[in-house]
């Protein structure tokens, strides 16, 4: 399976978050989720079910960090202010166990890793009183018109518990994103998973402010960019197909296809670094289609015009044979098999043996569970036709 690990601050967006959940388990190889909610697991908007959930843990496709208390205190989560936190025995008691038995592997092997103490509140208040004039810069974001345009929702309702003291509020903000800094650094990841445009506004702000300790920042601004191309994409394709089994995706050859595929866009950017990313993820998905060619159908064999007067005379004793000799299942292996020769491999004309498909098969194995062919590929195209007029 190809390596390719992401990261998402999930509990940051709130339901939000989960309702994208599918999507990142399915385009990374691991995700890798910091402190994740098992209260929101169960939200209606949520597509992956807890003890799903927790089959993607055990089986390595999805990561957990966060702090010990979040880890092993049901009391401290039980006791937090946020509702989300509290704790959920068939969860989170699976993912306590993961953690114990997970604690002498290396690092990158922990299916879920507990963390060290958070550096940045330290960080906050040191940066704070070298800084003073970061309070006026601050306070007038959040007493702006729409603070939330720059600033994450879970960032922002923190900060916002301690509005009447300035300095909390600056320090909250500062150690919120050192800690989230810290924590992609700590995950290992190649690509964050920014399900937000605020994400990205806030990083520039926050980039022009102060320095905070985030290696990559500008890789992250495009894999903010990137991620919304990406998640939006994965939808148009699951309305297009009516519905999607992640727990059939996951782990198959499609899955790994895909993260393989998502990868190569993040590397390439991060590479070239073009001035502008727009619609760079379905272009991307366009020209793997353009490259695909469908071939041992029928219209395809016809078309062969040596070929065609043999297939022509199988394909009439194939029809013919039951009504000639009557329907017995002798007669109708007889045809069979006579036919194959015969019609130089009938049954793979007329669709009983998959024709072959030269492209990505990730596409037709997301959207619809099958591989590519011909009635697939004008209904992904047409979809995707559909989305970018919209």
């Amino acid at each position: 399976m190809t390596e390719f690990r992401t990261f998402c601050h999930i509990s940051e967006y709130g339901e939000a978050g989960y309702l994208q959940l599918h999507r990142m388990i399915a385009s990374s190889s691991p995700l890798v989720l910091w402190a994740p909610s098992s209260t929101l697991l169960s939200a209606p908007s949520c597509q992956v079910e807890p003890r799903e959930f927790v089959d993607f843990v055990r089986r390595g496709h999805v990561r957990v960090m966060a702090r010990e208390e979040w880890l092993f205190s049901p009391s401290k989560r039980n006791g937090h202010p946020w509702e989300g936190a509290a704790w959920t025995p068939s969860v989170d008691d699976e993912l306590k166990k993961f953690a114990e038995a997970d604690r002498d592997l290396e690092a990158s092997q922990r299916r879920v890793t507990v963390a060290p103490p958070e550096p940045g509140k330290t960080w906050a208040t040191d940066h704070y009183d070298e800084n003073g004039e970061l309070v006026a810069k601050v306070t007038r974001v959040l007493k702006g018109r729409a603070p939330e345009k720059n600033i994450p929702i879970g960032v922002l309702e923190t900060a916002r518990r301690y509005e009447n003291d300035p300095r909390q509020t600056v320090e909250h903000i500062l150690r919120d994103v050192c800690n989230h800094g810290d924590a992609i650094t700590r995950s290992g990841a190649e690509a964050p998973f920014f399900l937000s445009p605020r994400d990205s506004q806030f990083l520039r702000w926050i980039d022009s402010t102060a320095e905070i300790p985030a290696p990559h920042r500008e890789q992250h601004l495009d894999h903010a960019e990137l991620a919304a191309q990406l998640l939006a994409l994965l939808r148009t394709m699951e309305i297009s197909g009516g519905a999607t089994d992640l727990g059939r995706f996951v782990g198959s050859a499609g899955h790994d296809e895909l993260a393989r595929w998502y990868a190569s866009i993040c590397r390439c950017v991060a590479l070239e670094r073009p001035k502008s990313l727009e619609g760079k993820v379905s272009r991307e998905l366009n020209r793997a289609l353009d490259g695909g060619r469908l071939h041992n159908t029928f219209r395809s064999w016809i078309s062969r015009r040596v070929e065609a007067p043999v297939f022509a005379l199988g394909l009439a004793t194939t029809i013919a044979g039951p009504f000639v000799d009557g329907p017995s299942m002798l007669s109708l292996a007889g045809v069979l098999l006579g036919a194959v020769p015969v019609g130089n491999g009938v049954l793979r004309r007329l669709g009983y043996v998959p024709a072959q498909y030269t492209g990505a098969q990730w596409p037709f194995l997301y959207s619809f569970g099958h591989e590519a062919s011909a009635r697939r590929i004008r209904r992904l195209r047409k979809a995707l036709d559909l989305a970018a007029e919209a």
